[in-house]
């Protein structure tokens, strides 16, 4: 799974202006599920379930 920045463009801070306005307007809820739909387009995840974490990658241990 590899990011895909071709997804994105770049913008003038006026855009950018106008577009942190448009996503103050909305509710955490719409922003968190933008979110996801979003990271789903650059990971090309979209219709697909996200792929489960690799277990061996990580170490259990102890606190305490």
């Amino acid at each position: 799974m590899k990011f895909d920045k071709t997804i994105f463009q770049k913008q003038s801070f006026e855009d950018a202006d106008l577009q942190k306005d448009f996503w103050k307007s909305k509710s955490y809820l719409e922003r968190l599920e933008a979110g996801v739909i979003m990271t789903q387009i650059a990971f090309g995840l979209v219709g697909k379930p996200f792929p489960k974490m690799e277990k061996a990658l990580f170490k259990k241990r102890k606190h305490g």
